[in-house]
């Protein structure tokens, strides 16, 4: 069992310390709920712009990366649909510094208007880069269609013209309104103690000052019909991007929905690459993804075949969906083997580094309220073939679909499918 400390600060700030013992290193997360889905839409893409701001430093500090450099961190940041996490991993006997350091250029940071200007291009940049990149754009634009009319339809980065139109004013409202500590997260991993993890918050007055945090509306997400997108350009490939959405009420769900994505396209011996391969359509560039929000989750797998293999390629995908919701005790096998692999890559996703550590697990703690590896392991260990069964049956329905390509494809593509 995991050893996990919590306390919360009087104006609702929440902290987690994970306890190792004889652990050489700490991994140490900041986190708020500022994401994609709280965004204006006038505003899109502001969230990842603030995130860039951050590390543009404070008065004081103009330069953060040399500063966490000279006491041997190493640091990251990372938007989401809905949230916006800090990272450090540091040597132990850093650590308390270095989360002073956050704290610090967190709360002070200076949001200086000539950087704000310059960094817009920055933005912009990244932003084409993703309209160029068939892999990039299938996964953004699967979310919106996947989720459309919801606050989950996020592109994360925004869109050229609200990238263009966010105004330094409406940055400092933003950064004011929502990295108020009082919906922040903190969460260390590491050979520490609460009292001393503690006693470094309160020194920094900032983080222990009151407010009201801001309520999110957590609306249920309800399918209406499947989705399937052609974006036409000239590539030698055609990107395929393939998604569902999946309720996630329970750990249960949220278990089924990484197994699945485990049998779909996780290792050399899942459903839809031994296809692919039999097709003549084996590639590395195979990839699955599965995240799981408040009200709903997202399955999404992508890889990138020859133009003349769609049609063979779109009847694969559409027989292996079938053949999940309709004949989902063919797999048995497939699902204890999937079931492995997903308990496996969690558990060294975990040991990799501090760092993953303490960002998934402020990320669990924004999205649930609280955070438990021994809990996520249990819940793929435990889950039953018949549960499982069940969650498929529903996560693969028709309207839960949404189906992407890119490239160089011929116009109707998708006309004719049907899951």
């Amino acid at each position: 069992m995991t050893a996990m400390e919590t306390h919360k600060f009087s104006n609702g700030l929440k902290l987690t310390l994970e306890r190792l013992s004889r652990c050489r290193s700490t991994g140490i997360a900041i986190g708020f709920p500022a994401g994609g889905r709280n965004e204006e839409t006038k505003v899109s893409g502001i969230s990842h712009y603030l995130e860039h701001m951050i590390f543009k430093g404070t008065e004081a500090v103009k330069n953060i990366d040399t500063a966490f450099e000279r006491v041997g961190a190493n640091t990251n940041a990372f938007t989401a649909v809905d949230a916006t996490v800090y990272v450090a991993e540091c040597p132990k006997e850093n650590t308390l510094k270095t989360l002073e350091m956050w704290l610090q250029f967190l709360s002070e940071a200076s949001i200086d208007t000539e950087e704000f200007e310059r960094e817009r291009g920055v933005i912009l940049s990244e932003y084409f880069l993703t309209e160029d990149n068939p892999e990039f754009l299938v996964d953004k634009k699967a979310t919106l269609f996947l989720f459309k009319g919801h606050p989950l339809a996020s592109t994360i980065i925004g869109t050229e013209g609200t990238i263009k139109a966010i105004s330094h004013r409406d940055m400092l409202n933003y950064f004011r309104f929502w990295y108020h500590p009082s919906n922040g997260v903190i969460w260390v991993s590491g050979d520490l103690t609460m009292d001393k993890l503690i006693n470094c918050i309160e020194q920094q007055e900032d983080w222990t000052k009151h407010g009201a945090a801001p309520t999110i509306s957590y609306r249920t997400f309800k399918p209406e019909r499947p989705s399937a997108v052609e974006l036409h350009c000239q590539t030698k490939l055609v990107q395929i991007g393939l998604a569902f959405s999946s309720p996630t009420q329970s750990i249960e769900e949220r278990a089924s929905l990484q197994i699945l994505s485990s049998m779909l396209s996780s290792g050399q011996s899942s459903i839809l690459r031994r296809r692919l391969i039999l097709e003549g359509e084996f590639t590395d560039r195979l990839r699955t993804s599965a995240t799981s929000y408040r009200e709903a989750g997202m399955l999404f797998t992508t890889f990138a075949v020859q133009p003349i293999k769609v049609p063979d390629v779109l009847a694969i995908l559409i027989k292996t969906v079938r053949d999940l919701r309709e004949n989902t005790a063919r797999f048995k096998e497939d699902f204890e083997n999937a079931r492995s692999h997903a308990v496996g890559s969690f558990s060294t996703g975990i040991d990799m580094g501090m760092m993953w550590r303490a960002l998934q697990g402020v990320g669990e703690t924004l999205r649930r309220g609280h955070c438990s590896w021994d809990e996520v392991i249990s819940s793929l260990e435990s889950l039953s073939f018949e549960q499982f069964k069940e969650n498929v049956t529903e996560i693969t329905q028709p309207e839960r679909i949404a189906l992407v390509l890119a490239g160089d494809i011929k116009k109707g593509a998708t006309r004719n499918v049907q899951w």
